[in-house]
Parts: structure tokens; sequence; C-alpha cells
């Protein structure tokens, strides 16, 4: 099997459960942009953060925080 590659929601997902607590939404899209070697310029961080609102992993804890939730993950029987 073909390993594949890193999503933008995995860099934030590995990022968040790293620190274990909150981070602003712009810190964390430029620690994901620099881990997958983009530009930290506005597209870019534009095109990271529509990829972090479709995934369900991520919790926004308000006032431009997110965090990781591992409990919200459902879990397979």
């Amino acid at each position: 099997m073909v390993p594949r590659k890193k999503s933008e929601a995995d860099w934030a997902v590995e990022i968040l459960a790293e620190k274990q607590e909150a981070i602003h939404y712009l810190d964390l899209l430029k620690a994901i942009a620099k881990q997958m070697g983009k530009k930290t310029n506005p597209p870019s961080l534009t095109s990271i953060y529509t990829r972090l609102n479709m995934d369900n992993r991520l919790v926004y804890q308000g006032d431009g925080y997110w965090y990781y939730d591992a409990n919200r993950l459902r879990k397979e029987e």
C-alpha cells in the first residue's frame, strides 16, 4: 500500500496534539504552511483554512482558537 501525503488537516492534528492546547488559527495556519513547504501569503493561508474547516477532527474554541479533540472521533466497532 502506498502511503498517502499528509493533508493540511493531518498536519493540524499533529501540531495540535503535540501542543496539547488551543492555538490561534493564524499561528496554526502558518505552522502548517511551514511544515508543508508552502508560502504564507494570503491565498495559501486561505486555502489551508478552507481545508481545515472541512475536517471534523478540529474544533473551533472561539476567539480565533482551534484545538484537536480526539474524543470527537467515532470509534470503529
